[in-house]
This record gives structure tokens, C-alpha cells and sequence, in this order.
């Protein structure tokens, strides 16, 4: 019997072509080149950490089979190399899989990647290290990612150490799934010379749930990359998305080159809440330009967004392209609340670290400024309650805003309390081919444009406020 049972386990790595097939419940104790592929159900372990010598691109544990528990048992999976577009673990099309308790280290392409699969759950998995350089094709290099999934949990999982020179890269990504969750999770550390970067991405997904994760140190650099649409550097940013809930998340230190540099962007979005969350040290313009878009800790493109108990600090833009540094922002937005929500410290400034109201202001709440045409839209029924900032350059804006209410806001400390500007006044925004004007296909170089804004403020109330002896400018 126990002949029997070795010789069953034996044939469980038969080779089929250049890729070794495991079936049943197995112990993986080596990679070949080419990887393996699980198919069947069963529990597979990681007997020790295991160094993966990759001769192209590919995964080095492919999963194809429902039932699935892959348990690395605190051990390592590492790429020898990151020549080529490589994956630590690709999963699709299959359902009820778990995989868990384990470090994957130095692929080019991925950690993780789940496509086309329901039920999903990955747990206590680091990627540590990711390095990719392709500036021709659009690549978007990802720790870890769930695409066209249904019920997939991510939780206490780590990303860091991602260093690219890509279109864009995101730590954690998720793309066209509904009901996921990311919880307890942490992303540091994440790089790319010379495209977009997030750390937590959602593109065209619903019931979305973000809960207790920390972000640091996201960083983007520009060298001559068009390739892409932008260099922006952003902690969390669900984009066209619904059913979003964000709570007690932390991001800090955002560093932007050219382009927008955001603790948080709800972007193009509806029904969503931000609660309990803080964003602190965001700064754009970093690059050798000393020029970048804006800076902002929250910022609100959507309908039906509620941004309650979040407090952002230290926001600041050095000669934005959209004259603005801002706290908390909305704009192409109706029906967007903001609630007991505190700015401190939002500021715009020179190379030099001057200021002129030529350069813009740094506003604790305000207009979410764009000048591309799509995105030229007011903020409409917005409610600011209980909201108060303070050491900043303006408190209040009221730019671009229709049907909107202060109401027991408070300004503290700041240049100007409110600014309350009528429908003669206008801003000039500017767009570089690094910043908003990017590409998404090759040989596309975009050209540089300026528009002017006519402010469309009307209809605004503003309630009881606290202007603690600073100036009301307006008009």
C-alpha cells in the first residue's frame, strides 16, 4: 500500500511539453523553467522557499482548476530574473480558490493574477519586488491582480518594493470584478521612472470595499516616456466604479513629478463613501521642470459621494499647471457631501518655495480643477458641514460651484478664510504632454494647451462660519 501511495505521488508532476502538470493534493517542492499548472482540485503546499528560473515570459504556478488551495507555508517563490514579463501565480478561470501564507519576490510582470475566477481568496501574501522596463507597449506591471472576477478578498496582504519604467503600475488592482474586498492591507514603496503609479486601483468594478490599509511612499518621475496617459501618483483610485466604501485608511507620502499627485481620487464614480481616512505629505512638481498639475489629499470626481471624519495634511503643488493645491476637492460632481472633515497646511508654491497668487492657491476645500474639456464641469449640490481648515492659503472656495452650502464651516489661521468669487473672475490651466495631455498608443505626442475658465458660481449659501479675524476675499 504504501508502494502504491509513493507511486501515485510520483506521477502527480508528470510533464506535459515544457510544463509540469500537478494533480491532486501535492507538495511543490521544485519549478521548472517553464512552471507548472495546477488543474485539479486539492491542497498544494510549498515544502520550502523555491527559486524559479524563468527562460521567458510566463508564470511560474499557472492555476486552471476549481477547488483549489495553494498554501506556501511562509515560504519564498522568487524569480532568478526579471527579463521578462513574469507572474509568481496566475490563476483563471476557475472559482473557490485560495491562496495563501507566503513572500513572492523579483517578477517582472505580477505577483498574483486572478482572471475570470469567483471566489477568490488571497491571504497573508507579500510581492516584494516587481522590475519591468517597457516604454513601447502600454504595461502596467501589478503586485497583485483581480480582472473580471466575482467575490474576490484580499486580505493582509502586502506589495512593495515595485521599481518600473512603465505606461503605469498599481500595487494592488483590481479591474471589471464585483463584490471585492481589500482589507488590512499595506503598500510601500512604489516607483515608476516614468509613468502613472497607484497603490490601490479599481477600474470599472461594484461593491467595492477598501477597510484599514496603509500606503506609503508612492513616487513618480518623468524622463521622455509619452506613452501613456500621464504621471500621476495616487494612494487609492477607484475609477468608474460603483458601491464604493472606503473606511480607516492611511495614505502618506505621494510624490509627483509633472503630473496630479492624490492621497485619494474617486474618479468618474457613483455611490461611493470615505470615512474615517487620512492622507498626509503630498507634493507635486518634484520633477526636473520644478512644474507640476495640482496636488490633493481627497479628491472627488462622482455623483453620490459622502466624505465624512477624514482629515488630510501637509498638500502642496510647486507651480501646478492648475493653479490649485487642494485638501478636499469635487468637480464633475452633483450630490457630494463633505462631513466633519479637516484640512491643515495646503499650500502652493514657487520653485522656490514662494508664493503669488499668479502660482494659484493652496485651498483646504475647493473645485477639482481640469483643463481637459471632459472634465471642464462644475461641482453641483455640494455640502460642506462641520468642515474646518486651517494654515492654509484659502479656506473655503467657492469656484465652480452651483446650489452648494457652507454650512458651520470654520477657517482658521488661514490667508483668506473664503473665496467667494463672482462669474467676471477666471483661472488659466495649462497642460503639459507629461501631465493630463498623455497618450495611450505608440508614436502619439500630444501637444501642450492652455484654456482659460470662466467661473460658474451660482446660487451658493453660505450658513454660520468661524473666520477668527482672517479676510473674507470676494467679490
Amino acid at each position: 500500500m504504501k508502494k502504491l501511495y509513493w507511486v501515485l505521488m510520483s506521477l502527480s508532476f508528470l510533464v506535459f511539453g515544457n510544463e509540469a502538470k500537478v494533480f491532486g493534493d501535492a507538495v511543490i517542492d521544485e519549478i521548472p523553467p517553464a512552471g507548472i499548472i495546477i488543474s485539479t482540485p486539492g491542497t498544494y503546499l510549498l515544502k520550502k522557499n523555491l527559486e524559479w528560473h524563468p527562460e521567458g515570459d510566463g508564470a511560474a504556478i499557472s492555476i486552471t482548476g476549481n477547488g483549489v488551495i495553494l498554501d506556501m507555508q511562509g515560504h519564498t517563490l522568487r524569480s532568478s530574473t526579471t527579463n521578462f514579463k513574469t507572474t509568481g501565480i496566475s490563476a483563471s478561470i476557475c472559482q473557490n480558490l485560495d491562496i495563501k501564507n507566503g513572500t513572492i519576490e523579483n517578477m517582472g510582470l505580477a505577483g498574483i493574477q486572478s482572471v475570470f475566477c469567483v471566489n477568490v481568496n488571497i491571504y497573508k501574501i507579500e510581492v516584494d519586488g516587481l522590475n519591468h522596463e517597457d516604454v513601447i507597449n502600454f504595461v502596467v506591471p501589478t503586485g497583485i491582480l483581480a480582472s473580471e472576477s466575482i467575490n474576490v478578498t484580499i486580505d493582509k496582504c502586502t506589495v512593495k518594493n515595485i521599481d518600473v519604467r512603465t505606461a503605469s503600475c498599481t500595487g494592488i488592482q483590481l479591474t471589471a470584478t464585483i463584490i471585492s474586498k481589500v482589507t488590512n492591507c499595506k503598500v510601500r514603496d512604489l516607483f515608476n521612472r516614468d509613468g502613472a503609479c497607484s497603490g490601490i486601483g479599481h477600474i470599472a468594478c461594484s461593491d467595492i470595499l477598501i477597510d484599514s490599509c496603509r500606503l506609503n511612499n508612492i513616487k513618480t518621475t518623468f524622463i521622455d516616456n509619452l506613452n501613456t496617459q500621464g504621471h500621476t501618483a495616487i494612494g487609492i483610485i477607484p475609477t468608474l466604479s460603483t458601491g464604493i466604501t472606503i473606511n480607516n485608511c492611511v495614505v502618506c507620502n505621494v510624490k509627483g513629478s509633472c503630473d496630479d499627485a492624490h492621497g485619494m481620487s474617486i474618479f468618474l464614480c457613483e455611490n461611493a463613501i470615505v470615512t474615517k481616512s487620512k492622507v498626509f505629505h503630498v507634493i507635486d512638481g518634484l520633477g526636473s521642470a520644478k512644474q507640476g498639475a495640482k496636488a490633493t489629499g481627497i479628491e472627488i470626481y462622482g455623483n453620490n459621494v459622502l466624505v465624512s471624519d477624514c482629515y488630510v495634511k501637509d498638500i502642496v503643488a510647486i507651480n501646478p499647471e492648475d493653479k490649485q493645491s487642494t485638501g478636499f476637492s469635487c468637480g464633475a460632481s452633483e450630490n457630494v457631501q463633505f462631513i466633519r472633515c479637516k484640512a491643515r497646511d495646503v499650500k502652493v508654491f514657487n520653485e522656490k518655495g514662494k508664493h503669488s497668487d499668479s502660482l494659484g492657491y493652496g485651498t483646504g476645500f475647493g473645485w477639482a480643477p481640469d483643463p481637459r474639456p471632459d472634465f471642464l464641469l462644475p461641482a453641483i449640490n455640494v455640502l460642506y458641514q462641520d468642515c474646518n481648515a486651517k494654515h492654509c492659503q484659502v479656506g473655503f472656495d467657492s469656484w465652480f460651484h452651483i446650489n452648494s452650502v457652507w454650512d458651520r464651516v470654520t477657517s482658521i489661521e488661514n490667508e483668506i478664510a473664503v473665496l467667494n468669487l463672482g462669474n467676471s473672475a477666471q483661472r488659466t490651466l495649462s497642460c503639459g504632454p507629461c501631465s493630463e495631455c498623455g497618450c495611450t498608443f505608440t508614436a502619439c505626442y500630444p501637444t501642450p494647451y492652455v484654456v482659460t475658465v470662466n467661473n460658474v458660481a451660482d446660487n451658493n449659501t453660505f450658513l454660520v462660519y468661524g473666520e477668527n479675524g482672517i479676510i473674507l476675499k470676494g467679490e
